[in-house]
């Protein structure tokens, strides 16, 4: 009886240690390993828990905006990511305010400058929330396929496992902080409407 509780808690103990041995690995240090299948979903749960969680970069929207009027070369090289040639970058913002209308999954928030703000929480998809994180790059894959599975499956996570906890208790005249990312362009101004990667409520 003893020999099948320690078997037991062998297996125990092995399923946790490799539960937590699991963390934020880019993606370079496994595209010279053969024969080994990358799981995408499990990357992009660390990606979003161990990276985009503890990442500190976000800037505050009022003075990412400040800037640009000021300087926008320079903003934009501080504090955007782009890949490639071209006038648009995404950014990752924070920001607070009052929520002044919920229409089907898209929240318009009312920030303290009086100025207002779309956090769309329902249509999360494309690639604004990878490359605004800065977190992974193209040369860390050997396709624009595999590239953009990382996008799908980081969507996926904030969509249905993230951002349904954070609004499930939300209603018209709270006040919320989030971060969330942002495409802005040099020559255009496009609306503020912001992916969110996570929702505060405010506690009363």
């Amino acid at each position: 009886m003893k020999s099948i509780y320690k078997c037991t808690f062998s297996v125990i103990l092995i399923a946790f240690l490799g539960y937590n041995s699991v963390y934020f690995q880019k993606l370079s240090t496994h595209k010279n390993q053969k024969n080994v299948t990358f799981d995408f979903n499990l990357f992009a749960d660390s990606l979003y828990f161990k990276g985009i969680l503890t990442n500190t970069k976000a800037i505050d929207l009022n003075e990412l905006l400040v800037q640009i009027k000021e300087n926008s070369d320079s903003a934009f090289k501080t504090h955007g990511n782009r890949l490639g040639i071209g006038n648009s970058a995404f950014f990752m913002v924070k920001s607070q305010g009052k929520v002044s209308k919920i229409d089907n999954g898209q929240l318009t928030i009312a920030a303290l400058n009086g100025s207002f703000i779309n956090l769309e929480t329902k249509y999360i998809f494309g690639n604004a929330i990878r490359d605004a994180s800065g977190l992974v790059k193209l040369t860390d894959f050997k396709t624009n396929a595999d590239f953009n599975k990382v996008s799908e499956a980081l969507n996926t996570v904030i969509r249905e496992k993230v951002l349904p906890k954070n609004i499930s208790k939300i209603k018209i005249g709270d006040e919320i902080s989030f971060t969330g990312a942002l495409k802005l362009s040099k020559k255009e101004v496009l609306g503020l409407v912001i992916l969110p990667v996570f929702i505060t409520l405010k506690e009363k």
